[in-house]
């Protein structure tokens, strides 16, 4: 895997009130059987514990950089600065609120190094609704995951056989794969929309394909996103990130024009166009339910 003193990793962690998982998150990275990484921590203005636990990890551990930001600029911004960060080969972001076996950044390092036509490698994706206990560090002695590529899949092929796979699968849980930091950096997008992501693995898919190593080494926490009432919310989520109020009505306009420009006439029309906005057209008739039910209630 190289030089035991040449750090090949950037793990970027953004942070925003998390008081209640970032232990554990900071905590299953440090445990990483992979040490020679580098963490960069974002704080995005947290006004909790947030920023007392993570500056008690970096006391203690020199691999982890510390940074807590006066402003708070939204999620997008944070994930773009902790990219911008970072100088070596490989990066992946962290979610604050997730959990890692202790063989995930290795086994992912190890497949990507022997595999240069791949652009990024993840395992098996778990996901849960409840705080993270002790005792579901249990899970870690069993990897077989409850259904096979539920979560992710592998994408491999010509990049309409990618796309097509990944619109009729219809998962996005590959932002927190293990990337090549050169070709990650050169499909980012700036401009921050729901789903803002979902462009970016499109891009991605141009330069190689995306593997799924077997065993389930990464757990999601996905609290109170798999019920009706998350997804009658958009508009208050939009709100919330920031998006402005014409982004907030229309959540999935910017998200359709880029996924439209990146995978060009042809491929949009052919695999993504049913799909596609069928679902944001269901999604965005619960925006507007959500909205004149809030107008209504503020003017009885």
């Amino acid at each position: 895997m190289g030089s035991q003193y040449t750090k090949k990793l950037t793990i970027g962690l953004p942070v925003y009130n998390g008081e209640k998982f970032v232990h554990n998150a900071i905590k299953t990275i440090l445990q990483q059987s992979y040490e020679n990484f580098e963490l960069i921590i974002s704080d995005n203005n947290s006004t909790d514990n947030s920023k007392k636990i993570c500056e008690s990890f970096a006391k203690n551990d020199n691999r982890i950089k510390y940074v807590y930001h006066n402003e708070n600029k939204g999620y997008v911004w944070n994930f773009n600065y902790l990219l911008e960060h970072a100088s070596t080969d490989y990066f992946m972001w962290a979610g604050a609120d997730d959990v890692w076996h202790p063989k995930f950044v290795e086994k992912n390092l190890e497949f990507l190094e022997r595999n240069k036509e791949f652009v990024g490698s993840i395992s098996e994706v778990e996901l849960f609704y409840n705080l993270w206990r002790d005792e579901d560090f249990n899970k870690f002695n069993n990897l077989t995951p409850t259904k096979k590529f539920q979560w992710v899949q592998p994408l491999v092929g010509s990049y309409e056989e990618k796309i097509e796979s990944l619109f009729k699968f219809y998962r996005f849980e590959y932002a927190y794969s293990i990337f090549r930091t050169d070709i990650l950096k050169k499909c980012m997008i700036t401009k921050k929309f729901l789903s803002w992501e979902i462009p970016i693995i499109l891009n991605l898919l141009k330069f190689g394909n995306l593997n799924v190593i077997d065993g389930v080494m990464s757990y999601k926490y996905m609290g109170g996103k798999d019920t009706y009432q998350y997804h009658q919310q958009l508009f208050t989520t939009s709100r919330k990130h920031g998006f402005g109020i014409l982004n907030s009505l229309f959540p999935f306009f910017l998200l359709t024009y880029h996924v439209y420009r990146i995978v060009g006439t042809k491929i949009f029309l052919k695999h993504l166009l049913k799909r596609f906005i069928l679902n944001n057209y269901r999604a965005q008739r619960l925006v507007f339910l959500d909205t004149f039910s809030r107008l209504f209630n503020t003017r009885k």
